[in-house]
């Protein structure tokens, strides 16, 4: 794997992995259709630009503008209000635990519909991976002792459960289109889309409810979500999945708990105990050797 698609994947997940905490401070004041409308409406208008200079050279089938319409609702709007509806829900173990069915999920789904194979590096890479990151949840906890003390609902598991495989389709839906597209025209295409359903939902339904944004907290974690992960992670993510199999993107998903172990260390003054240290250690392996992944576009 050259530098560049290395940085690529690491900054996705970064990004990614911080938003967690974004999301949190954002629901203090906020309904989880209200965090999802306004990431995602804040950051549509900054892929315009990209949408025209796309169309001008270009045009799409029907069944392409249904692929787009396919990834917007069900691999982006739909995760991100399950999402935020489940952490509101259930508990922060719980979130960061199950977010783990999301590579896993990638993984699978793209060995079914993207033939991609799964050798027995990305298993063990994958394996390494899930360890580590159970290790950060657990915090030197078994997994009895946290499903019995969890306060988190069984309805924000399943939340949580559906948010990591429809994650997964963005990736498995998309990855097609980029042989007709280059990345940043496949996510300016579903992003910008993935403005009108939430529009239409907030006319018809939900709009009583939807607040607006008025704390500078709140303010910050929403301008964070909206520019620094739903436009510029969303980029780099699908920059990274024309470089990459989206098998291999997988692994590297679980950076974001490890970054969401390091964040409460640093900035939450959390203790970090010998199971984190351990599971970033697992994890760090389970990356290394996801990235030593020979061929990385072969499966484009």
């Amino acid at each position: 794997m050259s530098a560049s698609s290395f940085f690529l994947l690491f900054l996705t997940n970064a990004l990614g992995g911080a938003s967690f905490v974004a999301t949190a401070y954002a629901l203090k004041s906020l309904s989880p259709f209200s965090v999802v409308f306004w990431r995602v409406a804040l950051a549509g208008p900054f892929f315009l630009p990209f949408c025209f200079r796309f169309f001008k050279k270009n045009h799409l089938s029907f069944r392409d503008w249904v692929r787009v319409f396919l990834i917007a609702v069900i691999g982006y709007d739909a995760p991100l209000w399950i999402g935020a509806w489940g952490q509101q829900l259930s508990s922060a173990t719980h979130a960061a635990l199950l977010m783990a069915l999301e590579p896993v999920a990638i993984v699978f789904l793209s060995a079914v519909f993207l033939d991609e194979q799964l050798s027995a590096l990305k298993i063990f890479a994958l394996v390494l991976s899930l360890i580590g990151s159970f290790l950060i949840v657990a915090q030197g906890h078994s997994l009895a002792y946290l499903l019995k003390s969890s306060r988190g609902s069984s309805l924000g598991d399943a939340l949580l459960c559906a948010q990591g495989v429809l994650f997964a389709l963005y990736t498995i839906l998309g990855k097609p289109l980029l042989k007709k597209m280059d990345a940043l025209s496949l996510t300016s295409l579903t992003s910008t889309t993935a403005v009108f359903p939430l529009l239409f939902f907030a006319m018809a339904v939900h709009f009583p409810s939807l607040k607006v944004v008025h704390s500078k907290i709140t303010l910050a974690s929403i301008l964070y979500l909206s520019l620094g992960v739903s436009f510029l992670g969303v980029l780099t993510w699908n920059l990274a999945m024309e470089r990459v199999s989206a098998s291999l993107l997988a692994n590297f998903i679980f950076i974001q708990p490890l970054l969401g172990a390091i964040l409460g260390v640093f900035l939450l003054k959390e203790g970090l105990n010998w199971g984190s240290s351990l599971g970033g250690a697992f994890i760090l392996a389970g990356v290394y050797l996801a990235a030593r992944e020979k061929s990385p576009i072969k499966n484009l």
